[in-house]
């Protein structure tokens, strides 16, 4: 096991990387910061990243890494410190020992809250636009399913390979392990619309500590996008739910809370979209002022890939 003694650090910290021994005490931090991962999402995490932990003690004070697609894409992801141990470059650390693994990816991308923009500014991170958090409570008004023959139909898997040439133009990667874990483990989340081979859209989502979180959504326009969630909510009335949008007014809009109860929250400003609307897949926590994608390296851009403060998946 890679572990390190950060000289000099009060306590005698210990950084090392996390092993699924690990899950309970990283949750612990999760739960301290209001986020919404269960222990089933450290699957596909650490399946498809690497992740660090900052020891003292024999507590875990702090968590760390990323989620690696290929060299084209890193996503940044549950960068999380105790409050207790909080202002001791920690999270500093966390995110040195990231990038330092990531050298050789084109981009790499994370989430930044107001407090944590600073920060990352300093390692190189730039700006490239907001996002919108929309809350749907438990007991909103019931959402009557759509008829007619644009009505969104459940994914299977077969549909998931015939999406997967389109979602590595939209995602700027191959994600298909992250979708395909997705699917299997919330397939009420898992819906289609348009042709299996050229869809006009597609969403899926898992399930959560405090809300069900939707995405990844990928659409042509607005009113595909709002199909696929009216398909999900009339399917699965009684639950509450939370999805992250690129921040635009259009599609607010065409979500707004008198039609599918979807409140919006925490916008930031108008965000760069450029590409296409998408959810997010599952990026939680606190409910801060906004969100910013912040990029290291390269044009293209990263939205849509793991992410947090850095939390969760993209």
């Amino acid at each position: 096991m890679n572990a390190v003694t950060a000289g000099g650090a009060p306590g005698g910290l210990v950084f090392r990387d996390m092993t699924p021994e690990d899950v309970p005490a990283v949750l612990r931090l999760c739960r301290l910061a209001g986020w919404n991962q269960r222990t089933e999402d450290w699957q596909p995490l650490l399946a498809n990243g690497f992740f660090r932990v900052a020891v003292r003690d024999a507590t875990v004070v702090g968590s760390g890494g990323a989620v690696v697609y290929g060299r084209r894409l890193a996503w940044v992801a549950m960068i999380l410190v105790d409050p207790d141990a909080r202002r001791q470059g920690i999270a500093t650390r966390l995110m040195r020992d990231a990038l330092a693994r990531l050298k050789a990816v084109e981009v790499v991308g994370l989430e930044a809250t107001p407090q944590g923009a600073p920060v990352y500014g300093g390692l190189g991170f730039t700006d490239r636009g907001g996002f919108a958090r929309m809350e749907r409570p438990a007991d909103a008004e019931p959402v009557r399913a759509e008829q007619g023959p644009t009505v969104p139909r459940p994914l299977t898997a077969p549909d998931l390979v015939g999406l997967a040439a389109r979602d590595g133009a939209v995602f700027g990667a191959d994600r298909s392990a992250v979708l395909a874990w997705a699917r299997a483990q919330a397939p009420e989340y898992a819906w289609s619309t348009g042709a299996r081979e050229e869809p006009a859209g597609y969403v899926l989502g898992r399930h959560g500590h405090r809300t069900e979180h939707l995405g990844p959504l990928v659409a042509d326009d607005e009113e595909t996008a709002a199909r696929l969630l009216t398909a999900i909510l009339a399917a699965v009335p009684g639950r509450a739910f939370t999805i992250d949008i690129p921040d635009r007014p259009a599609w607010r809009e065409r979500i707004r809370p008198s039609r599918r109860g979807l409140g919006h929250r925490n916008a930031r400003s108008e965000g760069a979209c450029p590409l296409t609307v998408r959810g997010i897949f599952g990026n939680e926590g606190r409910r801060p002022r906004f969100r910013g994608a912040a990029v290291l390296g390269g044009a293209r851009s990263a939205a849509s890939g793991p992410g947090g403060e850095s939390r969760g998946w993209r």
